[in-house]
């Protein structure tokens, strides 16, 4: 899915409310003549003016300038404010309730608010109208056109939202004019842009690609920046410096990995890319990423006294440092083509899958499980899941015997607990090559291969690569 950044100003013109008598039997509309006379809001304890300007379908800018405030944070209960109404602004209608309405479908069809038709109509209970029922509703117009009205459900976030109809979420948050786009309650009536072609990016970025939409912890994400001429591209995300790569086969477009933390907070990230052009002109763009929750067992595991020992702070510590280390090291290009092999041959059984929080001899599910771990006997033949250089080959105390591969980009795998080695740290290994044997060497209760697939030393899960071509 392509996302483009959007800014579009609309302007609401009711051309066919025009006569006064007009009947539009389809809905059950007739148009009253336009309010010619101002509305007075005496405030009510609680309110403010985003929330005025809410009601009444105007802005809080108008407001203030119709009454001479000069701090609009400062109204209180009992205070009468002009409510600002052009000359098209507002019109009175009388509508006839269909078979489904509900008074948020209403608000959203005349844009207005459920409390706005509420007062007006004196309801005693919004939830129950009847098909038939006259209701008096004081509208703006039509929403916008090349727009999709959605009503917030109780559960709804507007990240939700956001991915459910395929728009920026930043992008939702200004059409809808949410001074605080994490707070959106049950019943509000959002706009969704359908027509996002008039979306644009600052030159040379033509459009920028975030795959998969949405992205969930432990995923990894594949970025791909389109520009309108040739480009040095560079970024980051949750603080990983990004490495893009021309696109093979087509001109301007660069690509680059990003791995989402299995423990990251779910919510929208912020995307930073820049582009230096042949020029010398530098353009920074900020995209929003939203991150969405996996769904991730907790794994109980109970260890003996002496395997129970490796989980000592300090040696899990020192060993993240080396691996790290290694890691950090790698080829600029991608060494990989097409989707990555599960490093063992024949009938595969996963014992363990990515990202289970796990809880150590009955302790807090306080870490998760930054790999894949496959069944298999002592002895059984591992392989190199995608070509790549042999980064490591060695035994480590937590890992057993272990052998990291650099895929480039930033791209590591790891085969941990391995009962024999088969290759030598710098040499280059091709997909399918064998690399060493399955074993139950350092943290490990019985024979299995821990498989592990790391972007910008961020663990992800291999799997997705299995199943995905990146890019």
């Amino acid at each position: 899915m392509i996302v483009k950044r959007w800014k579009t100003i609309v302007q609401f013109v009711i051309g066919l409310l025009l006569a006064s008598s007009l009947l539009v039997t389809g809905r059950g509309v007739v148009a009253a003549p336009p309010l010619q006379e101002p509305v007075i809001h005496v405030v009510q304890a609680g309110e403010t003016l985003f929330s005025i300007a809410q009601k009444y379908g105007t802005t809080v800018e108008a407001i203030v300038a119709a009454n001479g405030l000069s701090n609009p944070d400062l109204i209180f209960a009992g205070q009468k404010l002009i409510i600002p109404t052009g000359e098209t602004a507002e019109t009175l209608l009388s509508v006839i309730v269909q078979p489904g309405d509900t008074l948020a479908l209403l608000a959203c069809r005349y844009n207005t608010t459920v409390q706005a038709i509420a007062e007006r109509n004196r309801l005693i209970n919004p939830a129950l109208i009847r098909v038939g029922q006259s209701l008096s509703i004081l509208t703006l117009g039509p929403p916008p056109e090349h727009t999709q009205m959605h009503i917030v459900q109780s559960e709804d976030t507007l990240v939700q939202v956001a991915w459910r109809y395929g728009v920026g979420f930043w992008t939702l948050a200004q059409v809808n004019g949410l001074r605080n786009p994490n707070i959106i309650s049950t019943g509000q009536c959002l706009s969704i842009p359908l027509d996002r072609a008039s979306e644009e990016l600052p030159l040379p970025f033509s459009a920028v690609e975030k795959m998969p939409s949405p992205v969930v912890q432990g995923q990894t994400l594949v970025i791909k920046v389109h520009t309108s001429r040739p480009a040095t591209v560079s970024g980051t995300f949750d603080e990983q410096l990004l490495t893009f790569v021309p696109q093979m086969g087509q001109d301007s477009t660069y690509w680059a990995l990003a791995g989402v933390d299995a423990m990251a907070r779910p919510g929208s990230y912020d995307l930073y890319l820049t582009a230096h052009d042949e020029a010398g002109g530098v353009t920074t763009v900020i995209e929003s990423v939203p991150v969405g929750a996996g769904n991730f067992e907790v794994q109980n595991i109970y260890l003996s006294p002496e395997v129970s020992a490796l989980l000592d702070p300090m040696l899990v510590r020192d060993e993240q440092l080396r691996v790290a280390d290694v890691m950090d090291d790698f080829a600029p290009s991608p060494a990989w083509t097409g989707l990555f092999q599960v490093p063992l041959r024949g009938e595969i059984n996963i014992s363990s899958p990515f990202g289970g929080r796990r809880s150590y001899n009955g302790g807090l599910a306080d870490s998760y499980h930054g790999g894949v771990d496959l069944e298999a006997d002592a002895g059984t033949p591992v392989y190199a899941a995608a070509t790549g250089r042999v980064a490591l080959a060695e035994s480590l105390r937590v890992r057993g015997n272990a052998v990291i591969l650099d895929h480039g980009m930033g791209v590591y795998t790891g085969y941990w607990h391995l009962s024999g080695i088969a290759v030598q740290a710098g040499q280059t290994v091709l997909a399918g090559d064998l690399i060493g044997y399955v074993g139950s060497t350092g943290l490990s209760t019985a024979p299995h291969l821990h498989w592990e697939l790391r972007v910008n030393n961020v663990q992800v899960d291999p799997w997705q690569w299995t199943q995905q071509i990146i890019p």
